[in-house]
């Protein structure tokens, strides 16, 4: 366990999707970076938005990172080698490291998305594509499920790659606080053949809070809607849709929704160097009415 407060000094980032300017990177793609070494410094995660054209695609391609997606807006045909599925609004997918994969905007809206690849190996944050000919796309073939799909936890090979928004069921975190703790949804996790990543979406209902807290794995969360407050290390910030806090690893985190509606995030931990085994130290207790600074917090470990 840490020092004293020692998960209060860890240095957090936060950003706001308004806050950063698009950047054209190919023929009707374009991109907002919110976490990457630019910003930020070197961290697990490459993070950004992506806008796609209506019509227009991303061609058969292969990379050297893991990816997770989040259809943001839009609807698009999603390919992993030979396979194709349709895909719309809070869908996401998993592309591993050299599998062939494809994105075609199918909707008169265009594609709005969010990306997210693990960096937190020998590659870092630099990202390389290969284009892949139709002949090795067609030869690719992975099911859209691992082969344990009906025996969670036991071991088992392959992957899920693409899932509906509405597929997981929501899971309460803290058992104390029943139907008022914070829920997630995992899309995309060791179980499901992800292995770098915990990917998925989280609920938080309003007057309702998420016990601060650290654990080993580096988190982020990119907020979808509702409003409310963020801490992360020694801070407290407003958090709106578009908004990105990123916490390191054994950096203290938690929320509150002091709003009106849902307070809804995706979220997703880097598991590539710290591992599956999730130990969650709670170390204080937040008031539903925000302090103006932290010395009115009650500090369940001193």
């Amino acid at each position: 366990m840490l020092k004293k407060l020692e998960c209060m000094e860890k240095k957090e980032f936060v950003i706001h999707l308004d806050d950063v300017e698009w950047r054209e990177v190919e023929d009707g793609l374009r991109i907002k970076e919110l976490l990457c070494e630019r910003l930020a410094g070197k961290t697990e995660f490459y993070l950004g938005v992506a806008e796609l054209e209506a019509g227009k695609s991303l061609s058969l391609r292969k990379a050297n990172l893991a990816c997770c997606t989040y259809i943001l807006e839009g609807e698009i045909w999603a390919r992993l080698g030979r396979q194709r599925i349709q895909l719309n609004d809070e869908a996401s997918n998993y592309f591993p490291i050299g599998a062939p994969y494809a994105y075609e905007a199918s909707g008169k809206r265009g594609l709005r998305f969010l990306f997210c690849y693990a960096t937190d190996n020998a590659v870092g944050e630099h990202l390389k594509f290969q284009p892949v000919s139709e002949e090795e796309g067609r030869a690719f073939y992975q099911p859209n499920c691992p082969s344990n799909l009906m025996s969670p936890g036991m071991p088992g090979h392959g992957c899920r790659w693409a899932v509906a928004g509405d597929m997981d069921p929501y899971i309460l975190v803290e058992a104390a606080q029943g139907q008022r703790s914070l829920s997630f949804q995992a899309y995309f996790d060791e179980i499901k053949g992800c292995k770098e990543m915990w990917w998925g979406r989280t609920y938080l209902k309003p007057n309702c809070r998420y016990t601060p807290h650290y654990h080993e794995q580096p988190e982020i969360f990119y907020f979808l809607s509702g409003t409310g407050t963020m801490y992360a290390g020694s801070n407290i910030y407003k958090v709106t849709p578009g908004s990105l806090v990123y916490a390191p690893k054994n950096c203290l985190h938690g929320m509150v929704n002091d709003g009106p509606d849902p307070l809804c995030a995706i979220y997703c931990c880097n598991i590539e160097t710290a591992g599956t085994s999730y130990d969650r130290y709670e170390v204080s207790d937040v008031p539903l009415v925000v302090p103006a600074d932290r010395s009115d917090l009650m500090l369940s470990e001193q």
